[in-house]
């Protein structure tokens, strides 16, 4: 309740239906059973959640008076707002809410989803789908975290919507992790981090090439998955990669001959943070319209893990890699 009550300033109530969705039934003598009419009266709903709420209210005052711990922590602030607003307000809140029950379950809900875009070629409906509730739940973590506005509106999905399906398609490659980020207990191949300890790189440097090399292995298999015969461009992409790592990589071995290690090490530095900062504009990206750095800085780390790039000029002979 308090999430809607929150959202009454941002909403015209009289045109929208707040929906509550659950994968449960609802018990024969439930007052709730009002929610699932439109028309049915909820004046004897109001007059049960007041009585709830004010139940809830009451308990934790005597608490306090008792110096007890305070009961009901997980429905203070419900109560609490709903109780602050007029009878009025609640019943007209009330009429505007729906609940759905038994409504499909986390596994079925993309399949429901699908039937729903009859204007959509057949064989695109369940990526689209799939790629709307990926959005819709981020969206949903990011209001959670006040990293959005808590509402998303009707226009705002509609475009979404839109563009997902003018993506698949035109058969467009979407950065789908450009703003994902890699689980906290993450752990990426252990070379990655020899490889950037072979040229002293920073903290900051193995953060980065972990956080980017997850996002490029995740988009790489998102690819593959949806549609096998990206392995061919994705392996000739590899190959443009390497090819303007390895101008690069043969330049500064020949400048390293007679240098000492250190300075050897601040080169072989300098090369790999040229993978981050200038490689996604020097090198074309791996489809047009493409425009996410993640992809090309991931992808020279999975090709670092692989050691077909290294950063030390003797890297291969470090590493235990052939030439």
């Amino acid at each position: 309740m308090k999430v809607w009550i929150d959202a009454l300033p941002s909403l015209t109530l009289a045109e929208t239906t707040l929906h509550l969705v659950t994968v449960g039934g609802i018990p024969k003598d439930s007052p709730l059973l009002a929610l699932t009419t439109h028309q049915a009266d909820r004046s004897e709903l109001a007059a049960a959640m007041t009585a709830e709420a004010e139940r809830v209210m009451e308990a934790r005052d005597a608490a306090a008076k008792a110096s007890k711990k305070l009961p009901y922590a997980d429905r203070i602030d419900g109560c609490s707002a709903f109780l602050g607003l007029t009878e009025a307000e609640r019943l007209n809140l009330l009429r505007r809410i729906e609940i759905r029950p038994d409504s499909p379950t986390v596994a079925e809900v993309e399949q429901r989803i699908a039937e729903h875009f009859q204007l959509v070629l057949p064989e695109h409906r369940a990526a689209v789908a799939s790629r709307l509730v990926e959005w819709w739940d981020r969206q949903v973590v990011y209001s959670l975290c006040g990293e959005r506005e808590r509402v998303v509106t009707r226009a705002e999905l509609q475009a979404q919507i839109m563009a997902i399906v003018a993506d698949i398609e035109q058969a467009k490659l979407v950065p789908e992790f450009e703003t994902v980020s890699h689980p906290q207990d993450y752990q990426p191949d252990g070379m990655l981090a020899r490889q950037i300890e072979l040229v002293k790189g920073k903290p900051y440097d193995l953060e980065r090439a972990i956080r980017e090399e997850w996002k490029a292995r995740e988009q790489r298999a998102r690819w593959l998955t949806g549609n096998p015969a990206m392995a061919t461009r994705i392996t000739d992409y590899d190959q443009v990669l390497r090819e303007h790592w390895s101008d690069r990589h043969a330049e500064m071995a020949d400048a390293c001959a007679a240098l000492k290690d250190d300075e050897k090490c601040a080169l072989g530095l300098k090369l790999l943070r040229w993978t981050h900062y200038d490689a996604p504009t020097t090198v074309r990206p791996i489809a047009e319209g493409w425009g996410a750095a993640y992809y090309v800085r991931g992808s020279y780390q999975v090709l670092a893990i692989n050691l077909k790039v290294g950063w030390h000029p003797e890297y291969q002979k470090l590493l235990g890699g052939d030439e």
